[in-house]
């Protein structure tokens, strides 16, 4: 029997090999903010993820960047489907492997963040640290989709699923926050570290797959099936 992955991020990937259940526990809800706030000219820009970089993309062309940084393979997949030539990407898709990638290298520059308004501020942090103007520009906020959170526990409830991923810290708590840890018949998997570190603090077992991308995860999922 086919794997029947509940797929909880705001998109998703069609397979032949599993049965996908997409119900994403988290609607991207722009921010709109006044365009004079940006400087004429930036020495780096970061995008930390693929939303960022689709919000913020009407507005490159009101700036000039010496460089471009991203995290993650799909942010920078985007960037290219963009136009957007990228000059930095960390192998580690997280805030800590941009800044192993930055250590020594970046300082006394200005930087512009367009992120989250719940992204975490570790890298913002440690730039500024390193005598860096960073300015972190909020462009979207998560929101809970809580009629897709509610689908899912009653999917986990009544055993109609095998497997429920998590890609982001937010998806995490938008599910936690309402429902209990799920049960040991149903496998959680966790896409990055932090993610993970999330559900454990809602003390909720998970794996997490050594390619940080949802086709990384299912195909984790998949060999451990086969095991």
């Amino acid at each position: 029997m086919k794997p029947i992955i509940v797929v909880t991020s705001t998109r998703t990937v069609q397979r032949e090999d599993v049965e996908i259940r997409h119900y994403p526990f988290i609607d991207i809800v722009p921010i709109q903010f006044e365009q004079s706030c940006l400087k004429p000219h930036y020495d780096w820009l970061i995008f930390t993820s693929v939303n960022a970089i689709k919000i913020f993309e009407p507005y490159l062309a009101s700036i000039r960047v010496n460089h471009i940084a991203v995290i993650g393979s799909k942010t920078k997949k985007m960037a290219e489907k963009l136009n957007i030539t990228v000059d930095t990407m960390p192998e580690s898709y997280t805030q800590e492997g941009l800044i192993d990638e930055f250590k020594n290298k970046l300082y006394n520059q200005s930087v512009l963040i367009p992120c989250s308004k719940l992204a975490r501020d570790k890298l913002t942090t440690q730039l500024s640290e390193w005598s860096n103007q960073v300015q972190r520009l909020h462009i979207y906020e998560p929101v809970t989709n809580t009629e897709n959170v509610n689908k899912v526990h009653e999917l986990i409830k009544n055993n109609e699923v095998t497997h429920v991923t998590f890609s982001s810290s937010s998806a995490v708590s938008s599910y936690f926050d309402k429902h209990k840890v799920i049960n040991d018949a149903v496998k959680v998997y966790a896409i990055g570290e932090i993610t993970q570190r999330k559900l454990n603090t809602y003390h909720q077992p998970s794996k997490i797959a050594s390619e940080y991308t949802l086709e990384g995860m299912i195909n984790t999922i998949l060999k451990e099936v086969e095991l």
